[in-house]
């Protein structure tokens, strides 16, 4: 029985944490939020209402993971909607503005004549709020929002897993 019972604890104690892996946990809501993004506009939760999204929480100066999660999410689905949240708190740390950041995600996957992907339907914006109401702590963490505005899973560091991404996409969606 003492077994059993030490197996259930370490079991709980691992998923602690988890969000949306299944529907008997308890749904967190995204933090609110309003901020000025790289397009010169301002956004709110009440943009996103009914509506499903991904963020990214990254910052001017991170490039891996930031980059390469943000180029796995683009090469499932292009056209997804996703905001790239900076959790510095400095206006522009290390002289980097929020246009030249989103610049230099573009240019990730550069090489020679090949421009690579353009990440030009991602909003690139402050968001250190929701990133410590969250408790982020690794750069490149990517949460998926489901039309409820419920955070259903986040990934805390670098995602380039397609097949996750996919799956993470479908369930935010309710495809």
């Amino acid at each position: 029985m003492r077994a059993a019972l030490l197996v259930l604890l370490l079991l709980s104690s691992a998923m602690a944490g988890c969000l949306g892996s299944d529907n008997t946990e308890e749904a967190v809501s995204f933090p609110q939020f309003e901020t000025v993004a790289d397009d010169d506009q301002t956004y709110s939760n009440a943009d996103f209402d009914g509506e499903w999204f991904i963020v990214i929480f990254s910052a001017e100066w991170c490039t891996d993971p930031c980059f390469d999660s943000m180029h796995a999410i683009w090469s499932v689905m292009p056209e997804a909607p996703v905001l790239v949240f900076s959790t510095d708190p400095a206006d522009e740390p290390q002289g980097i503005d929020l246009a030249t950041w989103h610049e230099s995600a573009n240019a990730h996957d550069d090489t020679d004549d090949d421009a690579g992907v353009t990440l030009s339907s991602y909003l690139f914006m402050k968001g250190h709020e929701p990133a410590a109401e969250l408790d982020i702590t690794k750069p490149g963490s990517v949460g998926f929002v489901d039309t409820e505005g419920n955070l259903i899973y986040l990934h805390q560091g670098r995602l380039s897993d397609t097949g996750l991404i996919q799956e993470k996409i479908d369930l935010a969606s309710g495809v």
